[in-house]
């Protein structure tokens, strides 16, 4: 989550954006993302990168003892069933990414380092069921901006950006790309006070966002 709503993070999605788009950016970009930055930690720790303190290798080979086991218990066809389940799931998370950072961007300081995140770097929502059924995951502001809270003692914020819906809600709203532009760009503008400055926009895409919603560049502050 170090890059997260910044241009850097293959996993916050930009405005202007699809989850067409996104799903090609996200997938191998998190998994080269994660490797980079998993090998930084263990030269720092002096361990071997192919080794088992490697934790991206560490689930990697549970699932294929699983699915190993599986296969001798069911026969090799049963990776018919496993390998579709798996590239669904793999989806349904790109998609709640998609949904969590859309557009929003943390500021770079004069020393080149990007602010810490906080609350307004990540959408929100405080709907009730939906919360419960995805272990309070929708309250993603206070998760990015204090990472160690536990999910059962995540909070609402009201000054956070707020989704017009749960993530049942948004999950298929995400997949009808027009429909998505209209719901969300409108609130992302209002989220960030239509400073361009704090939008994170697809490349190639500003001049055109900027001139559909008639926005202005802004002298910085001094």
């Amino acid at each position: 989550h170090r890059d997260v709503a910044t241009p850097q993070d293959p996993a916050s999605s930009r405005m202007g954006e699809s989850i067409w788009r996104f799903v090609q950016r996200e997938m191998p970009g998190a998994w080269r993302r994660a490797w980079a930055l998993e090998t930084a930690r263990l030269r720092s720790e002096g361990h071997a990168i192919w080794s088992l303190h490697n934790q991206i290798l560490q689930p990697a080979l549970v699932t294929l003892a699983l699915w190993a086991g599986l296969c001798v218990w069911l026969g090799p066809q049963v990776l018919a069933f496993l390998l579709p389940a798996s590239l669904w799931a793999n989806f349904q998370l790109t998609t709640v990414n998609y949904i969590e950072h859309y557009g929003l961007l943390r500021q770079r300081g004069a020393d080149g380092r990007y602010e810490t995140c906080k609350p307004r770097h990540s959408w929100n929502s405080n709907h009730v069921f939906s919360n419960w059924a995805t272990f309070h995951l929708q309250r993603h502001s206070d998760h990015h901006a204090h990472p160690l809270r536990r999910f059962q003692s995540l909070r609402h914020f009201d000054e956070a950006p707020q989704l017009p819906n749960g993530y049942f809600g948004m999950i298929p709203l995400a997949y009808l790309t027009p429909l998505w532009y209209a719901v969300m760009d409108r609130r992302l503008l209002d989220a960030v006070g239509r400073d361009p400055a704090r939008i994170n926009f697809a490349p190639g895409r500003r001049a055109a966002l900027m001139a559909r919603h008639g926005l202005v560049e802004r002298e910085p502050a001094v």
